[in-house]
C-alpha cells in the first residue's frame, strides 16, 4: 500500500485536485482508514509545512469524548490550596 517514510509517516500515493478543488482519496488510504462515501473528514491546514491532513469525524469525535470524560474525572478531585 505505502511506501514507510518513518514511524509516523508514510506516502500512500498521490491525488489530482480536480477544477472544482476535489482531491480523489486513493483506494489503500480508504480501504486502510474504512472511509466509506458520504463519511465526513475534518481538514488540517499546517501553514508552516503548506501540508493538509484529514481525519475521520467520527475519530476526532472519539478523541473529543475522551478529553470530556478525563474533564469530568478531573473536576471530582477534591480542591487543593495552594
Amino acid at each position: 500500500m505505502s511506501k514507510n517514510l518513518g514511524k509516523h509517516l508514510s506516502l500512500a500515493g498521490t491525488a489530482t485536485v480536480g477544477p472544482k478543488g476535489q482531491v480523489v482519496i486513493p483506494y489503500e488510504v480508504r480501504h486502510e482508514m474504512a472511509i466509506e462515501p458520504g463519511d465526513k473528514l475534518v481538514v488540517l491546514y499546517i501553514p508552516d509545512k503548506k501540508s493538509v491532513g484529514f481525519i475521520p469525524e467520527a475519530c476526532l469525535q472519539g478523541v473529543i469524548n475522551k478529553m470530556g470524560d478525563n474533564l469530568d474525572s478531573l473536576s471530582q478531585l477534591p480542591a487543593t490550596n495552594n
